[in-house]
């Protein structure tokens, strides 16, 4: 078996669709970003009390799995779809492990624990040098759902569909705004293994894939 990794340069076209095209980097980007929300929304339910509330827990776990399924899973699905593996920062890693790891134990996850378990993610923000601080701060957010009441919201408002471009339009937002003391021009590029699979994209050019 050939497990032989390709480093895949920032700007290579990873998908190509009817309105635009998704590279490499911008899938760095975006898992970026997606991290950058955790932080925020980690150290905020760190110092609040809300979360003690009844029924907060389970208002909470539907708000992580809209966050996934908005900002972590088709990028990730998009890796996997064209044998590529993007790096995943080490928070936004934690956060997925938790989830995934309470859903095979039990098809109905404890919340409560699932809540608790996030809640003891270290961080590393008390370093006065960390970046990661500053990020967290910033107040763009789009659906900061974590500075709610939730325990007087009705969810189903709070979960806004979003495609892919949508998300995107959000990450260069959220860069365009991002402190010029923090570095972003050494976010991990995408490495591609061995064969690349068609299923249902075809090859094209210079770009891994095609939207038929």
């Amino acid at each position: 078996m050939n497990n032989a990794a390709t480093l895949v340069p920032s700007d290579q076209i990873i998908v190509a669709y009817s309105d635009g095209e998704i590279t490499a980097g911008q899938i760095s980007r975006a898992l970026f970003y997606a991290n950058s929300r955790l932080l925020a929304m980690r150290l905020y339910v760190d110092k609040s009390f809300a979360t003690a509330m009844p029924g907060y827990a389970e208002k909470f776990y539907t708000l992580m799995q809209w966050e996934m399924e908005t900002f972590v899973t088709p990028f990730i699905n998009i890796s996997f779809l064209t044998r590529c593996s993007a790096t995943i920062p080490k928070l936004l890693h934690d956060v997925i492990a938790i989830l995934v790891v309470n859903k095979l134990v039990d098809r109905q996850p404890d919340v409560n624990e699932v809540l608790m378990d996030i809640k003891a993610l270290p961080l590393s923000v008390n370093s006065a040098t960390s970046d990661e601080y500053d990020i967290a701060r910033m107040s763009d957010y789009f659906n900061a759902w974590w500075k709610e009441n939730l325990g007087s919201c009705r969810v189903p408002d709070m979960l806004p569909k979003s495609s892919v471009q949508d998300v995107m339009e959000l990450v260069e937002g959220h860069f365009s705004e991002l402190p010029d003391h923090v570095e972003t021009d050494l976010l991990p590029y995408m490495l591609t293994h061995g064969p690349r699979a068609v299923g249902n994209f075809a090859e094209k050019d210079d770009k891994l894939f095609t939207f038929k």
